[in-house]
């Protein structure tokens, strides 16, 4: 059951990695994707088309670094963990 909860928690920090850089780095298809999401917020919170689009720029970058923070909460302590093990296992040896 251990190991099935590792490979779970693995799997998922390991998506929100894969999507966390889909996000934060810059893509072709940004192009489609802040106007149209600013546009349907311009509709939504009744601000102009500018507006909508820089705000779609903050919630798109705010969800990427959400994403990576927790890819790194879940799935970046136990490596920190084993890392911290192999190197005192080193400095031991010598």
């Amino acid at each position: 059951m251990n190991s099935d909860m590792r490979l779970r928690r693995v799997a998922f920090s390991t998506f929100l990695l894969a999507t966390a850089l889909y996000i934060l780095l810059p893509t072709a298809d940004e192009i489609v994707i802040h106007p149209v999401f600013g546009l349907f917020l311009s509709y939504a919170l009744h601000v102009s088309f500018v507006y909508g689009v820089l705000l779609s720029f903050i919630i798109y970058r705010a969800v990427g670094v959400v994403c990576l923070l927790g890819a790194l909460l879940i799935g970046g302590k136990p490596i920190y963990n084993k890392l911290k093990e192999r190197f005192r296992k080193n400095n031991r040896d010598k």
